[in-house]
């Protein structure tokens, strides 16, 4: 006679009580690894705001150096997640692994402190070095873990949905800890000055270095409620010897049965599982081939999108967005974006069998990134329209400056006759040059010219014209009342990075007596910058570029006598982006001419024409990137896990590569039509993606994490837990 045995004995049964301990166990452990990656982000990001002033401002290094300093970092942050997995997958597993990165982290924030303090003696570059090294080595060797070892903490597939969650919640927290820390860091750098500086980058470094050791704390807090795995065996060595042995097995024309996959070939030497776990890696770094180009896309925000953010007007409602400060957009979209795209537009989607493929969202991300560089080019086309045109091969550009108190006529060999009013300025574009040319032009002076008694004329005068160089010629009166021409230095157009006006100044000074020169500069806020000119006796003196606030300015002029500066000339109004020359002739202790000239007009399209591609980069990141990362750890064996992911962050790093490359391959004079080129290229590359993707055949999850493929060696899933055989272990 059968027995029917309660449930309560069966054995897989697990009571009430078990099940609220296990979910409590899981909701703690899942807490700790996003807040560990939460404040990990926020380090890092904050420091990584504010280390290419440091490098240009502190470490005094130049703009393309400094510029080539900070990405040779970034690369390095995604190269290292490799080294990171095999220490993970191989030796220590992930829970350890991150433990000994975080602490390489922390050691390489105590460098960056140890920089930025002047009282320590320590070489500020080798400090620098030591702790940007340390920190990519720490940051490159968690990156790949913690995601990892998040997803750990579910059973698959019961929890797929779970985990699903899970990563949208942690990809949550990386943007929110990204946000905060490109906002704060370099509020508080700014706002707190010491060392006598009025900046304090001891702080900026030393508050990311707080949060790494907050991140890791918590970390070590969430031990008791871990589900950890332990590595089994040099995975990495078996996956380098079985490929090669396969190959060379293969390359060698060794014949072999039922060799449909190139790693059949390593049957009878190496276990079945093993093979199996390698095709499914190595179908997936397959499709990762093409990926690189839509990070070369992405981490453009930082770069190329930034530099044109500096060519716009920043005001909106009297308030002044700087050009950097565009990028918070980016994080803060996506903070908003993912609870809209997990709650509401995917089960959507899901219900019309839309989307529900990792790999369709990406190649969907991909394609919208392309329509975000369209806006960047379309953006660029209606920027250009103000750019100075630079002269090309063979050709230069000269500016005619006319500081005398009359009209006067101008015969030259570029167009002629022209007639030049007091005070004016005249570019003529595009002239020949052939490394230096002279040409000589005459100018034709009235006999009434102001304090000049009846001029003789005509004047020659000479005009030097440098290939590729936009030069100004300045026409005035010397202290023996001859008129003469003075060649000033080239115009610089380059704008600034913070999108505030530029001006230089140029003082001619006739008088012998005058030293220790100082250029006041007063706004309306009362604030004020000194500029100091060498004691020479030069007739030009030319101030390098001053970046100021846009605002109106007052200026005044002190020597070691009284100079005087009629109070009709002394205001300046500068806007944002533009570039100015300011034109100063000092006769007998006056200014006699003061003029400012607009050589760059300043910025007139508002900084928001860059929210819609802000926007669909925002969207084209949460469809690749997070379906991206879900895809990477779902779709690999579990003891390659960490690889996969590694091998998706290397993708980033190829990426910033491809950037660099294009760029300085300089195809294009037009920024527009680079940004044209990428669209161009993402929407080929996502093309070569979906028609590898639909030849991916998807791995699905067992309890226990063990694969098996969707072809001929398919094998039934295991029947699906009910409320009552609820199971974490």
């Amino acid at each position: 006679m059968m027995r029917r045995i309660p449930p309560q004995q069966s054995a897989g049964y697990l009571g009430l009580a078990d099940i609220e301990r296990k979910k409590s166990a899981l909701y703690i452990s899942i807490i700790c690894i996003i807040g560990t990656e939460f404040w990990e982000r926020f380090s890092f990001c904050g420091l990584r705001t504010i280390l290419s002033l440091y490098l240009r401002n502190e470490l005094l290094l130049a703009e393309n150096s400094a510029t080539i300093v900070y990405h040779v970092f970034i690369m390095m942050c995604y190269l290292i997640p490799i080294f990171g997995a095999i220490c993970a997958d191989s030796f220590l597993g992930r829970y350890r692994t991150i433990l000994y990165f975080s602490l390489i982290y922390i050691l390489g924030n105590i460098f960056m402190i140890f920089a930025a303090i002047p009282t320590i003696e320590m070489s500020p570059i080798l400090a620098t070095i030591l702790g940007l090294g340390f920190i990519a080595i720490g940051t490159g060797g968690t990156k790949p873990c913690v995601a990892a070892f998040g997803g750990d903490q579910f059973k698959l597939p019961i929890q797929q949905d779970k985990l699903q969650q899970f990563f949208s919640l942690f990809y949550f927290a990386i943007n929110l800890g990204g946000f905060v820390g490109m906002i704060l860091t370099p509020i508080l750098r700014k706002a707190v000055t010491c060392f006598g500086d009025d900046t304090c980058y001891a702080l900026g470094f030393g508050f990311p270095a707080v949060l790494m050791l907050l991140s890791l704390l918590l970390f070590i807090l969430g031990k008791p409620w871990y589900r950890m795995k332990s590595p089994k065996g040099n995975v990495m060595l078996q996956f380098v010897n079985c490929t090669a042995y396969a190959l060379a097995q293969k390359v060698g024309g060794v014949k072999r049965e039922n060799t449909s996959h190139w790693l059949d070939y390593a049957k009878g030497k190496f276990n079945t599982k093993l093979i199996h776990d390698m095709k499914v890696v190595y179908a997936v770094l397959c499709l990762y081939a093409p990926l690189p180009l839509f990070w070369s896309l992405f981490d453009q925000q930082g770069s190329r999108w930034t530099f044109q953010a500096s060519r716009m007007n920043g005001f909106i409602w009297g308030l002044q967005i700087v050009p950097d400060q565009m990028q918070v957009i980016n994080p803060a979209l996506v903070l908003f974006l993912i609870p809209f795209f997990d709650k509401f537009l995917y089960p959507l989607l899901s219900r019309r069998n839309c989307l529900d493929n990792h790999l369709h969202r990406m190649a969907v991300g991909g394609l919208i990134a392309g329509l975000a560089f369209i806006c960047a080019g379309f953006l660029e086309l209606i920027l250009e329209r103000n750019y100075p045109k630079m002269p090309g091969n063979n050709r230069a550009s000269v500016n005619f400056v006319n500081t005398l108190p009359c009209d006067v006529d101008v015969k030259n060999p570029f167009n002629g006759f022209l007639h030049l009013n007091s005070t004016e300025r005249y570019r003529f574009e595009d002239i020949p040059a052939h490394n230096n040319s002279q040409y000589n032009i005459t100018v034709y002076v009235p006999t009434e010219c102001g304090f000049l008694k009846s001029p003789e004329g005509p004047h020659e005068v000479p005009l030097i014209a440098i290939e590729h160089q936009i030069d100004s010629v300045i026409l005035a009166v010397d202290k023996n009342y001859q008129i003469v021409n003075y060649l000033i230095d080239p115009i610089e157009f380059r704008r600034s990075l913070s999108g505030k006006p530029r001006m230089r100044i140029v003082l001619l000074k006739m008088s012998d007596d005058l030293f220790n020169i100082t250029i006041t500069l007063q706004n309306t806020q009362t604030l004020t910058d000194i500029y100091y000119f060498p004691d020479t006796n030069n007739v030009v003196m030319v101030s390098g570029y001053l970046e100021l606030p846009p605002d109106g300015y007052i200026f005044s002029i002190q020597s070691n006598v009284v100079i005087t500066v009629p109070v009709s000339d002394k205001v300046l109004q500068l806007a944002l982006g533009g570039i100015y020359t300011l034109v100063l002739v000092e006769r007998g202790r006056i200014i006699e001419f003061a003029k400012l000239y607009t050589m760059s007009p300043p910025n007139d399209v508002n900084i928001m024409w860059l929210i819609p591609q802000y926007f669909l980069i925002s969207v084209a990141e949460i469809m690749f990137g997070i379906a991206g990362l879900e895809f990477s750890f779902t779709q690999a064996p579990k003891s390659m896990k960490t690889v996969t992911i590694a091998a998706w962050y290397l993708s980033v790093a190829f990426g910033n590569f491809m950037v660099i490359l294009i760029t300085q391959l300089n195809i294009f004079q037009s920024q527009a039509y680079e940004f044209f080129l990428f669209a161009i290229l993402i929407v080929g590359d996502m093309m070569i993606f979906m028609q590898m993707a639909s030849r991916y055949n998807y791995v699905e999850l067992e309890a226990d994490s063990s694969v098996f493929i969707l072809n001929t060696e398919r094998t039934p899933l295991m029947r699906a837990f009910t409320n009552d055989e609820y199971d974490y272990d």
